[in-house]
């Protein structure tokens, strides 16, 4: 009897010992393995590693603009004041950036008189037109190009024309911010409804530079 006690008693300790390490040992649920590592979606020191989104950062910000205005060559910028882009695989998947008009401003001398001319309708019309804006539809990278890393393909609009942009860029990243300069995108001024006293002097250079930040 004392020796059907003792062989019940150690059969149960046998069996919770079983089911203990059965439980220890066993895959957790949806395929989880704790002790795989992954690259975490918060490392963003590789910007080829990157899928993140960035918030626009009106500082610095700027579409800027060179051109005759008046008879005068001007250089001129406006403040791209908000927008978003998404970063994955090292290229620009999508962006989408608003031009404050009404910020229009020479960069050197500044001249009151020709900077009222540019905001008005004779030239860049902010009153009709307060804002402008830029989409991406495609980005590629730049192959032996020691000046650009990419090329972005997307449309311009303001005053109410859409002008289709192929423009090489260089994106400069460090962790959580990101810089783009543009190289100059030619724009007649006729193409815009701005009117220029010589036809020799159509042409408007244009530039973006585009600062942001993962958020």
């Amino acid at each position: 009897m004392k020796s059907a006690a003792l062989f019940l008693g150690f059969s149960l300790v046998l069996l919770f010992a079983c089911k203990s390490d059965s439980s220890s040992t066993a895959s957790p649920q949806n395929g989880t393995d704790p002790l795989k590592t992954t690259t975490s979606s918060a490392d963003v020191n590789d910007f080829e590693k990157l899928d993140h989104n960035f918030n626009i950062t009106p500082e610095g910000s700027r579409l800027f603009f060179k051109g005759f205005f008046q008879n005068q060559l001007t250089d001129g910028a406006m403040t791209i004041n908000k927008g978003t882009l998404h970063i994955a695989g090292g290229l620009v998947s999508e962006a989408n950036l608003n031009i404050d008009f009404r910020t229009i401003e020479m960069i050197a001398n500044r001249n009151e008189g020709r900077e009222a001319f540019m905001k008005g309708s004779s030239a860049f019309d902010m009153g009709k037109y307060p804002n402008g804006n830029f989409t991406l539809e495609e980005c590629l990278k730049a192959v032996n190009d020691q000046d650009a890393t990419h090329i972005f393909k997307g449309k311009l609009q303001m005053k109410g024309k859409t002008i289709p942009v192929n423009v090489r860029v260089r994106i400069d990243y460090r962790p959580k911010y990101i810089t783009i300069l543009s190289d100059q995108i030619v724009i007649k001024a006729s193409d815009l409804g701005i009117k220029v006293a010589d036809p020799s002097q159509e042409n408007i250079y244009f530039s973006l530079t585009i600062n942001g930040e993962i958020f």
